[in-house]
């Protein structure tokens, strides 16, 4: 080939190159960046540093909304008691997000798979690139309504931003109580079995499971007994929030009410059927009744704030919940990193499922029976108030003298929660 033809060819050569340059340089400038993927950008590298620093060694998962939010979209805690604040004028203002332009949400869960409340943070990016973030404890309203995406018991991978957690789906099916030992028990009694959450509430499948068993049990608690001596009601979604109705059917024909209540709740607070009823209305309907003695276990966040308030009457005998006043309450779990779950086939919530299974070993075991008696005999309690004292220790593996070692409670095992109780004698 000739010098010319050469230069003639490396010229071309030359000019192929800068022209796929220039087209790709072209390309890149007519697909910009979107803008979620602006704000996500900003959210991991500015947002999520400041806001996790504030919660050190807690597990967390930021997700985000499918589609950005219309300028004027309002943001609300799903809460109608969310806390407000007063101005210097007085005015009230409720915790809220507005949008003043395209944006774009993300929700970042400080304790996620748990029931409500428990800390969250909304975190709201404009298009301009301006950021807000509200804490909060509940999902969030976005203009009245939870996006479906946020009100999954497990958020859906591509919407996941970043996490340091990974969240399992519990494979048990319902625990069987279909028959238990014939048993003598002297009492008449009322029980009352309460599932406070809406089929579209956050973990409704696994609050209504933990519903389902303890009605379960109790029924075939009634049948080992002369059923005759028992009486159960059942109360579901809407109609959980006749409660305090029941516990007065109840407690003017027995001399010894349970109630079992598992809801999504706060500090002193619970929802049942949409509604909110404080531990002061529940102290109140007991106090009303006292010749009727109480058990109450109630399955809800922060549910050790109702101690507080019911262990000072005098007819109450035993009171066990999920959590302390400070901690969230959480559903079935059957593994958490590396630790499983001693009873995988377990349902609903592993503070519930692990007292009930150990009241059913109790009841099979003719010794263990007749020790629960003999200690109802001597503390001059309800049987069923004994049967339930030695089930919570039992199913914390912490009731070595009646064999019961490990602890089913496996959200308990990895300090998520700690069941808390109060008895009377």
């Amino acid at each position: 080939m000739s010098t010319v033809k050469r230069t003639i060819f490396l010229l071309l050569v030359i000019s192929l190159i800068s022209l796929t340059i220039f087209l790709s340089s072209c390309c890149l400038l007519n697909f910009p960046e979107s803008g979620y993927e602006k704000a996500t950008k900003m959210v991991l590298e500015d947002v999520l540093p400041q806001q996790l620093a504030l919660t050190p060694n807690a597990t967390y998962i930021c997700s985000r909304l499918e589609n950005a939010v219309a300028s004027g979209t309002i943001i609300v805690p799903d809460n109608t008691q969310s806390k407000s604040v007063t101005d210097k004028s007085g005015i009230i203002i409720i915790n809220r997000l507005v949008a003043k332009e395209k944006s774009y949400f993300f929700f970042l869960d400080l304790n996620p798979g748990a029931f409500y409340a428990h800390d969250v943070k909304y975190i709201l990016v404009s298009e301009s690139g301006e950021v807000a973030v509200l804490p909060a404890q509940w999902l969030p309203k976005l203009n009245g309504r939870i996006p479906a995406e946020l009100n999954r018991s497990i958020p859906a991978t591509h919407l996941v931003v970043k996490s340091n957690i990974t969240l399992y789906q519990p494979k048990g099916i319902h625990m069987i109580y279909d028959e238990l030992p014939q048993i003598t028990v002297d009492q008449n009694e009322g029980i009352i079995v309460v599932q406070g959450l809406k089929t579209n509430e956050n973990l409704f499948e696994q609050a209504q499971d933990a519903y389902i068993e303890v009605l379960n049990f109790f029924k075939a608690y009634k049948n080992a007994r002369a059923p005759d001596t028992v009486e159960i009601n059942g109360l579901v979604q809407n109609d959980a929030t006749h409660v305090l109705s029941d516990i007065d059917y109840m407690a003017n024909k027995y001399y010894t009410v349970t109630i079992y209540i598992i809801a999504h709740g706060s500090v002193n607070y619970i929802r049942l059927g949409g509604q909110f009823f404080s531990a002061y209305q529940f102290k109140n309907k007991l106090a009303s009744h006292p010749y009727t003695t109480f058990n109450f276990l109630l399955g809800s966040c922060h549910s050790g704030s109702f101690i507080n308030d019911l262990n000072t009457l005098s007819n109450v005998r035993i009171i066990l919940t999920a959590a302390k006043t400070s901690e969230p309450a959480w559903p079935d779990w059957d593994n958490y990193g590396s630790v499983t779950d001693y009873n995988p086939s377990d349902v609903g919530t592993e503070w519930t499922s692990s007292i009930f299974w150990r009241a059913k070993s109790i009841i099979e075991s003719p010794v263990k029976w007749a020790t629960v008696k003999n200690y109802a005999i001597a503390h001059d309690i309800s049987v069923t108030a004994a049967l339930l004292y030695q089930s919570h220790f039992g199913a914390l593996g912490a009731n070595h003298p009646y064999g019961f070692y490990a602890n089913l409670d496996l959200c308990n095992r990895v300090n998520k929660e700690t069941p808390q109780i109060y008895k009377s004698w």
